[in-house]
């Protein structure tokens, strides 16, 4: 299997406190255009759908002759696209970036979106049939600046040329084709079925998040515009809005966009009780605040299982376990901390925090 390592592509993300999940059909008629409030942004250029799949030309010749030679060794069409990329990219490196298939290829470099993107480039190219599937990894959740990111990435499915059927009264239910799995790691598993223009939304509502993260609205709304092209009306797209209108400012836009009703209407599936792991950190917090120990500590033991790679979890938890006059656990989950934590200021806290227990001995 090509690209042993681990990837979390951010392919949606959501405002902290709503709930939801990739959804299958839409069941409604209203329009994510009609709720935007367009007056506050510019619409600006985006990058077209033919430039996100166009190869350099000496890269295009250079696979084409490739593919001519392993044709005629009776290599499958679909297998030659898995063995180009295995044998051209085996040092292609993950970041997090959404990139082209020329950006990608120059940087050798790239999240599975932009991966996807070069296969669909290289399908094309030999005229292949593709479809795509969307598989959720751990870590699944994040959070940067009171957002919170869900983590999945999309794997590619290239099929083999239709083969003439001699007899027309044989039903073919399954297509010969290769599945090509970017970062494959064990804690993937399957979330649902994926196509060409799920791709393309994926990589503007990608670039409209980093947009947002950049605090650059104007390209953040040209780019869910461009993604709603592609999708018309998918949920994900109504949450990235939501996080635009209360980045602007406009806090009553936002509200419509994350409205509980209208939820209710876009789909029946968007129904999902399970409250995420930041979700339950801040009950937690209330709940300590409250002076229920108790509580705040089933609330974060349960975040931990949802998401044990998170550092301020047992940040959290170590005031419980404090609290409750825990001294060991409460270093003990200081200690974990300061092993998942990327930030060096932070680190630099619980380290503190730490040094001061230890001197209190």
């Amino acid at each position: 299997m090509m690209f042993y390592k681990i990837a979390v592509c951010i392919t949606f993300l959501y405002l902290v406190g709503c709930n939801t999940t990739k959804v299958q059909q839409v069941e409604q008629q209203i329009e994510l255009e009609q709720l935007l409030n367009h007056s506050l942004f510019n619409k600006l250029d985006t990058p077209s759908e033919y430039s996100i799949f166009e190869l350099p030309n000496a890269e295009k010749e250079t696979f084409l002759a490739y593919a001519e030679k392993q044709k005629q060794s009776e290599i499958r069409h679909d297998r030659i696209i898995y063995n180009y990329l295995e044998s051209n990219l085996a040092n292609f490196k993950y970041h997090g970036d959404t990139l082209t298939s020329a950006q990608a290829l120059k940087l050798s470099q790239g999240n599975c979106i932009s991966l996807a993107v070069l296969t669909q480039s290289y399908a094309q190219a030999l005229g292949l049939e593709t479809s795509f599937q969307e598989v959720t990894s751990q870590p699944v959740y994040a959070k940067e600046n009171n957002v919170v990111y869900v983590a999945s990435h999309f794997r590619t499915r290239v099929y083999a040329p239709k083969v003439e059927k001699k007899d027309d009264n044989i039903v073919e239910f399954f297509r010969a084709s290769t599945l090509i799995d970017y970062f494959p790691t064990r804690r993937s598993f399957y979330s649902s079925s994926a196509d060409y223009n799920d791709l393309v939304s994926k990589f503007y509502s990608n670039l409209a998040a980093t947009a947002l993260a950049d605090k650059q609205l104007d390209i953040a709304y040209s780019l869910i515009l461009q993604a709603n092209k592609y999708t018309p009306n998918d949920p994900e797209l109504f949450n990235i809005a939501g996080i635009l209108h209360r980045r602007a400012g406009d806090l009553q836009s936002a509200k419509k966009l994350g409205d509980k009703e209208l939820v209710k209407e876009l789909t029946s599936q968007l129904v999902n009780k399970e409250k995420d792991p930041y979700e339950l950190l801040v009950i937690a917090k209330n709940d300590l605040q409250a002076g229920h120990a108790h509580q705040a500590k089933a609330h974060l033991e349960q975040a931990i299982t949802k998401a044990p790679y998170i550092a301020e979890l047992y940040l959290e938890l170590a005031k419980v376990r404090y609290q409750q006059g825990n001294i060991k656990q409460t270093q003990t989950l200081l200690e974990k901390a300061i092993e998942l934590e990327r930030d060096n200021q932070k680190i630099d806290v619980y380290q503190a925090k730490l040094l001061s227990l230890q001197m209190d001995k």
